[in-house]
């Protein structure tokens, strides 16, 4: 599906995505800066490729690589 999608989303095509309202989407851009958004006038876009980006990182529960630091300490 990611690959069918346009290069920049509505809040509206975000929100399909992610089973949610476009105003949820809003209060998502609203609540958390991180979230990749460009506003454009009034309207609000979001570029597919870095939201999905963004999505993957803030996934619950992935495995995310270990610190040079810690990998260096755990080391015998």
């Amino acid at each position: 599906m990611p690959d069918e999608l346009p290069v920049y989303l509505t809040a509206l095509e975000v929100g399909q995505l992610l089973r949610l309202s476009a105003k949820s989407v809003y209060r998502l851009v609203k609540d958390d800066p991180s979230m990749p958004a460009i506003r454009l006038g009034g309207t609000v876009r979001f570029p597919r490729s870095m939201l999905l980006r963004w999505l993957e990182q803030h996934t619950q529960g992935r495995s995310r690589p270990r610190s040079a630091h810690q990998t260096a300490h755990d080391r015998p």
